[in-house]
């Protein structure tokens, strides 16, 4: 791999889309001449294990990550067996043995090297395997978008496996607050999904929920859309306003006010017509495959008209995903059966189905969610453990 002289040498040898030339985008394309170097010496040496890691194109960029970092190692390559004939068993394996000094490195951090994207809001997950490895406290990693208290690190560290960082930082909120059942709700929100911003804010509006009692927990996702709305565009005529807070505010009426305002959004684009998009404006979607079994579909939405067709059926505001679904940075579907409207659906960048909702933001039934799993196996999606069936 490293001895042809250009990339357009290599793909003429081994073919564009063959393993070893994924493998030679994530390590050798547009690095240093060291670098390349560095990294050539440490897969010469994972190549003397049963590696099935090294066959694997989506895993070249954590392949390149470990290599790259060979150097730092805190236990011979020599001394690791594999246990395992899954590459992406072995990937954790190995990053473990190799990096995890004292052998208490979080499951979830381990299991992050494993998902296509290595850096979460702008944490460099490698460097912070690293750093953690050397029995260093995470609340000390200099790349951490948030300060954490000594709470907050132990209960990021506590986060289930799988998590991602954002996951287990809101694990850890939500922790120190007794309120881990609001979890999941949280991360199928806005909060849970919208970068790490403002954060003392959105927790307070956890704090509001929290602090409610007897209040029906699927209203947390609606109120946070128009809590969005209200700080940062405006509602109707009002500007946004930034400084909005909740203090002094009834339950009740932040309820009624968000619920007007997800019923008045069809009206308000209507009287703002002359600015709305093209209902036929159209955008290429996620490469997510289609669902049909009888009587039930699962179709992508594709055009402005049809989001706005799907909100109006189903009394929710999936419209307001537009520029995301016209940047790619997610998918939306529509379950429907015999015809009629019953579920929207959010897919990420990453094929995770994230968000499932009914009319009037209800959650899936068990009959749906069967139909739901279905399409997941089919299409190679996963499921976000925070999506909810009514019970």
């Amino acid at each position: 791999m490293f001895s042809f002289p250009s990339p357009r040498d290599l793909y003429n040898a081994v073919g564009v889309h063959s393993e070893l030339a994924h493998l030679y985008a994530a390590c050798v394309m547009g690095r240093p001449v060291a670098v390349q170097h560095s990294i050539r010496k440490a897969l010469q040496l994972l190549a003397t294990k049963p590696m099935a890691l090294l066959f694997r194109p989506e895993l070249g960029p954590a392949v390149a990550a470990l290599a790259e970092r060979y150097q730092q190692r805190v236990r011979e390559l020599a001394d690791w067996k594999p246990k395992s004939n899954n590459a992406f068993r072995q990937l954790v394996s190995l990053v473990q043995h190799l990096f995890d000094q004292y052998g208490n490195l979080p499951a979830w951090l381990l299991n992050a090297w494993t998902q296509p994207s290595l850096v979460e809001d702008g944490v460099n997950l490698p460097d912070l395997t690293l750093h953690l490895g050397w029995g260093r406290s995470l609340r000390s990693f200099a790349g951490l978008p948030v300060k954490l208290s000594k709470r907050l690190e132990h209960g990021m560290r506590q986060a289930p496996a799988g998590c991602t960082f954002r996951e287990a930082l809101r694990y850890a909120q939500l922790a120190a607050r007794d309120a881990l059942e609001w979890w999941g709700l949280v991360m199928e929100s806005r909060l849970g999904r919208a970068p790490l911003l403002d954060d003392d804010f959105w927790l307070s509006v956890v704090d509001f929920f929290v602090a409610a009692p007897m209040v029906d927990p699927r209203h947390f996702g609606p109120v946070c859309d128009w809590i969005h709305q209200k700080r940062s565009v405006g509602i109707g005529p009002e500007p946004p306003q930034p400084g909005f807070s909740l203090k002094g505010r009834s339950m009740a009426s932040v309820l009624a006010q968000a619920e007007r305002w997800h019923q008045g959004q069809a009206r308000e684009r209507r009287r703002l017509g002359e600015v709305e998009p093209d209902a036929n404006h159209r955008w290429t979607g996620l490469p997510v495959a289609d669902f049909v079994d009888g009587p039930v579909r699962i179709e992508q939405l594709l055009t402005y008209g049809q989001l706005v067709a799907e909100g109006r059926a189903l009394h929710h505001c999936v419209a307001t995903y537009l520029q995301s679904c016209r940047q790619g940075r997610c998918g939306i579907f529509s379950l429907t059966v015999d015809g009629a409207r019953a579920l929207t659906l959010e897919v990420d960048a990453s094929r995770k189905l994230v968000q499932v909702r009914g009319k009037h933001n209800r959650w899936m039934t068990a009959a749906e969610s069967k139909w739901v799993n279905q399409w997941l196996d089919e299409a190679r999606l996963v499921l976000s453990r925070h999506v909810h069936v009514a019970g």
